[in-house]
């Protein structure tokens, strides 16, 4: 891309004497040849500061704002340059010249590729060409900004790929935390639910153990009763056996005593 600067300063020298030729005061034509001085010895600033003052004599100066493009440009201030060609090209007529038109689309396409809109550039570079199929500097600027482009693009799919596919992996990543934070959270709850279970079940264990106790207490108490009324009722059935042998007794003692009466 050096070769596109070549450009500029040929045109500066030969659009500055014909603009001087052109003006009717000589102070426009003094400040013409100081900002080409100024501009072939690359005090780019102090040139632009001459150029503005001719515009400030003649606000209508094509040429004035051309070199004002200039100057911005290699200032590297690309963005105010391309501003500057494109009010030029914008008050274009069908009667401007067709050479200093394409000078002016070449000098847009050189400032919007320094900025990698290589896209604008192209189209800059390409009506250069429509006016100026000579342009050699200009056909060859324009094969590398679409080299550029292509560059660019297929940098943009691959940075949009490798989004998208980051995009994915954090999705996937987000998904499986949630479904691992789901998992914990599942987790922690059992855990915290079964103590609380082995805590219910124990107090009804005791339970069972106390509800168990008055029953065997009650069971022993059941067979120490039966006990004393087996007791009780084997002495009972003894002292009747025992009555019921003191009545045999007395009845058969009873039947000898008459017995011994009536024989005597």
């Amino acid at each position: 891309m050096q070769r596109i600067y070549t450009i500029f300063f040929v045109l500066l020298l030969a659009a500055g004497a014909s603009t001087a030729a052109a003006q009717d005061t000589r102070a426009e034509r003094r400040m013409l040849r100081s900002g080409n001085e100024q501009y072939k010895n690359e005090r780019y600033t102090d040139a632009e500061i001459a150029y503005r003052r001719v515009l400030d004599m003649d606000s209508t100066s094509t040429m004035a704002r051309y070199n004002i493009g200039n100057t911005l440009f290699r200032q590297n201030k690309f963005a105010e340059a391309a501003a500057q060609y494109g009010d030029i090209l914008s008050h274009e007529t069908p009667r401007t010249d067709r050479t200093v038109s394409s000078e002016n689309w070449y000098n847009l396409g050189n400032s919007l590729y320094m900025q990698e809109k290589y896209a604008e550039s192209v189209e800059a570079y390409k009506n250069a060409l429509r006016r100026n199929p000579h342009d050699d500097e200009a056909r060859y600027n324009l094969r590398m900004a679409q080299l550029k482009l292509k560059e660019q693009q297929e940098q943009q799919q691959n940075q949009q790929q490798n989004q998208e596919q980051t995009q994915n992996q954090n999705q996937k990543q987000n998904q499986n935390n949630k479904d691992q934070n789901k998992k914990d959270e599942q987790k922690e709850q059992d855990q915290n639910q079964q103590p609380q279970d082995q805590q219910q079940q124990k107090p009804q264990d005791q339970n069972q153990r106390e509800d168990r106790q008055p029953q065997n207490s009650e069971g022993t108490q059941d067979r120490m009763s039966r006990e004393n009324a087996i007791q009780i009722l084997e002495a009972m059935q003894q002292e009747e056996k025992e009555t019921q042998e003191k009545a045999q007794k007395a009845l058969l003692e009873q039947r000898e005593k008459r017995k011994t009466d009536k024989e005597w």
